[in-house]
This record gives structure tokens, C-alpha cells and sequence, in this order.
């Protein structure tokens, strides 16, 4: 039994080639990519001076975490190194976040749902601390970050007067002034 083909009457009235069926294909494609959004382009980056709008998300209880007026640091990673980065910098002195008005939030969105649910969830409620979970990428779309390092924005009432970008354990046991 061979496979039955609904055509179109223009399909029928002017067959493409091979070639001219590619550069119809190829152009279509050139069309949906210039009609798409373009990410970030409706929000721009955040940089100093700016204001940082208010966050809320939950963390790995399911307990609200915010991002507001009083918070003063918030400490963001973007990928699964720079959360490795944070896990083995806070874990010695989790009670820092509190003292340092700090908010610590992770982008998990990248990370399929299994995985979440069944590794990801339980290693991090083992964590001594509080991790704020992005799990829309769009949430956090506008901080910036370079990969594999985290983010720290220094806040005053909201607005942003530092960025940093910590590499390492040690470069955020420094600058939070956490004993090794």
C-alpha cells in the first residue's frame, strides 16, 4: 500500500523542484526567525543604576523566597557551575544570608522536570540554606552573568549599585567575609 499525498491545488498547478522547494523552505524559515522576539530585546539588561524590579520565587521547600527593598545581595547562578560555586561557598556558613540581608536564587529552568523532581529536589533539601528556584527563565532574563560564575548584585532599597561576578568558592567566601 503506498502512502496517499493531499495536495494543494497551487501544488498541483506549479510543482517545485528540488531546488526552488528548499529556497521556499530555507526563506520560510528566514521569516519565522525575523518574527520572533527577540529575547531581552523588551527588557534591558540590568546595570548600575538601575532599578532591580521586586522577585518572588519558591525555594526548595516550596517556601516563598522575595527579592525586595530590604533585601541588599542578591546572589544569582545562571548555570549548574556556578551553583556548585555557591553550594560549597554557603554551606559552611549558612547563616550568613540572613546577616548580609542576602537572597540567594538558582536557575533551574534549563533542568528537566524528572530530573528536578526526582535528583536535584532532595540533594538541595539537604542544603543548610534557602535557594530561591527560577524555574522561568524569563523571571531573571534581564541579570546579568557570565557562565560558570555567580552574580552578585549589590542592592540599596532596590536599586543596583554594584555587580560583581565571583568565579570561585573562595572569591565569595572573600567578598561575604566567610572564614575558610
Amino acid at each position: 500500500m503506498t502512502p496517499r499525498f493531499v495536495s494543494s491545488p497551487l501544488s498541483r498547478a506549479m510543482p517545485l523542484s528540488g531546488a526552488r522547494r528548499q529556497a521556499l523552505r530555507a526563506g520560510a524559515a528566514l521569516l519565522a526567525v525575523a518574527l520572533l522576539p527577540v529575547a531581552g530585546a523588551a527588557e534591558a539588561e540590568v546595570a548600575v543604576g538601575s532599578a532591580l524590579p521586586p522577585l518572588s520565587v519558591n525555594d526548595q521547600f516550596d517556601r516563598p523566597v522575595a527579592v525586595d527593598a530590604g533585601t541588599r545581595l542578591v546572589l544569582f547562578a545562571a548555570d549548574k557551575a556556578a551553583g556548585d560555586v555557591a553550594t560549597e561557598a554557603l554551606k559552611a556558613k549558612p547563616e550568613v544570608l540572613a546577616q548580609q540581608r542576602l537572597v540567594y536564587l538558582a536557575d533551574i529552568s534549563g533542568m528537566p522536570a524528572v530530573i528536578t523532581r526526582m535528583f536535584a529536589l532532595p540533594k538541595m533539601r539537604d542544603l543548610p540554606f534557602s535557594v530561591g528556584l527560577v524555574r522561568d527563565a524569563q523571571l531573571t532574563a534581564a541579570l546579568p552573568r557570565k557562565a560558570g560564575a555567580l552574580t552578585l548584585l549589590v542592592l540599596d532599597q532596590g536599586t543596583v549599585r554594584g555587580i560583581e561576578y565571583l568565579p570561585d568558592a573562595a572569591a565569595v567566601r572573600q567578598r561575604l567575609g566567610i572564614a575558610s
